[in-house]
């Protein structure tokens, strides 16, 4: 498993700014492309971006967003203002866990290759989906900001939507192998094994190399993207547990 994340990647540059959230110390993983792309966002949807960002919002200015959804859109655009970007070319995901927390991984086979890169936070929002009671209402589009597992999947495959769509059911299949691996038990009844965060992100960007029309479990492809995700995942559920204690 990989430590520090790579400075650059088949032309992608990953790295972690640090900055403030109305005064309170935060960070950010930013993905740069070569190029603008097409990405599939759980949180964007179908959008073309030239950057993805996965931003850790503080536990101190949870109450601020919960308040004003709007607040997100403000900070940002000041977080993207300090490297010269805008919201607009970006796909974004949120989350309570700090960036040195992350983990990713790359797998390759000849030409082909996936990379993974991970967030996790367990210890107090991991459920099993559909068995636990929900615990939150959408309200305006305000949410509480807790544990979540937010995966970032790049490749140099060209995806079509469907098999980016695709794409996310082979990343939570490959979810839920961490989770079982790690023994990962719902923090609302442990005696249930959880399947996810219940505010889990996924961020897919589509390659501009040959096209590939399927990613599940049979193909190639499938096979990488189910790797680079658990290898992923596991490394960043130990990171953050070995960061809350």
């Amino acid at each position: 498993m990989k430590g520090n994340i790579p400075a650059e990647l088949h032309g992608i540059r990953a790295e972690i700014i640090n900055h403030r959230v109305r005064e309170a110390p935060a960070n950010a993983l930013i993905i740069t492309l070569p190029e603008n792309r097409r990405v599939l966002s759980s949180r964007d949807g179908l959008k073309t971006a030239g950057l993805v960002c996965n931003c850790y919002l503080p536990k101190a200015v949870w109450p601020l967003f919960d308040e004003n959804p709007l607040s997100w859109d403000e900070y940002l655009n000041e977080v993207l203002q300090d490297i010269g970007r805008s919201p607009d070319e970006a796909a974004t995901l949120s989350t309570g866990v700090n960036m040195d927390y992350l983990a990713w991984d790359e797998e390759g086979f000849e030409n082909l290759w996936v990379a993974a890169f991970v967030t996790a936070g367990v210890k107090t929002n991991a459920m099993r989906v559909g068995m636990d009671k929900a615990g939150t209402i959408e309200r305006s589009g305000a949410f509480e900001k807790i544990g979540t597992i937010n995966t970032v999947l790049l490749t140099g495959v060209r995806l079509d939507l469907t098999a980016m769509a695709a794409s996310f059911i082979t990343i939570t299949e490959a979810k839920n192998i961490a989770l079982q691996e790690m023994d990962v038990r719902s923090a609302f009844n442990p005696e249930w094994a959880a399947t996810g965060t219940g505010t889990d992100g996924i961020v897919v960007v589509s390659g501009e190399g040959d096209e590939s029309r399927y990613v599940g479990g049979h193909t190639k492809m499938g096979e990488l993207m189910a790797k680079a995700v658990t290898k992923a995942t596991i490394q960043a559920i130990k990171n953050g547990l070995e960061a809350t204690g």
